[in-house]
């Protein structure tokens, strides 16, 4: 997806939502040591390095962690969500994955297949095709040498759509209510 999504409801990014699984991080992106995400707002800032909002706010910035899970959870259920991935396989000699945790396995479910330029950006977007208020992801990037981070903003969630009555199924109640009440009426009438 080259655009920013339309719909859904946005849910806010937090630092407690990730998790570190990997080593830490060491370029010359990070800011306080580089062993867990950050919430940065400034893509003119030295420490950024092409990681920025695409909708102008903020971003979670993986602070070159090689290994880094993310939990997404809602209140509502939601059948697909969309984010913002910036500055993702920048460097040489790197990767990116994406992998979806179902139960205790991981699920590979995209990559960036060649190195990208510096500030790249992708509106990602994935359908679990049912509904949920939790998805478990991890992604993965090159530690040393040459550290590689990403950006990840703007999320929001599709939920699903209620599904209306069919004029059929409203007809066919109706039909059995009258059926029944005209038996209990004979009833009543003997």
């Amino acid at each position: 997806m080259s655009e920013a999504p339309t719909e859904g409801t946005a849910i806010d990014l937090f630092v407690e939502d990730f998790e570190r699984v990997g080593n830490c991080g060491g370029g010359a992106s990070v800011i306080n040591g580089g062993c867990s995400v950050v919430v940065k707002d400034d893509p003119d800032a030295p420490h950024a390095y092409g990681r920025f909002d695409p909708l102008g706010d903020y971003w979670i910035d993986s602070q070159d962690i090689n290994e880094l899970k993310w939990t997404v959870a809602s209140p509502q259920a939601f059948t697909s969500m969309t984010f913002a991935l910036t500055d993702a396989h920048d460097q040489l000699n790197s990767f990116f994955t994406m992998a979806m945790q179902d139960g205790n396995s991981l699920t590979q479910i995209w990559s960036i297949p060649a190195k990208k330029n510096n500030a790249n950006l992708y509106w990602l977007s994935v359908d679990f095709g049912e509904a949920r208020n939790e998805a478990v992801f991890q992604f993965s990037t090159k530690v040393i040498p040459g550290f590689d981070g990403y950006g990840i903003s703007s999320l929001s969630v599709q939920s699903p759509a209620p599904v209306p009555a069919p004029p059929a199924a409203i007809l066919l109640g109706s039909g059995a209510m009258l059926i029944a009440s005209l038996r209990r009426r004979k009833k009543l009438v003997r």
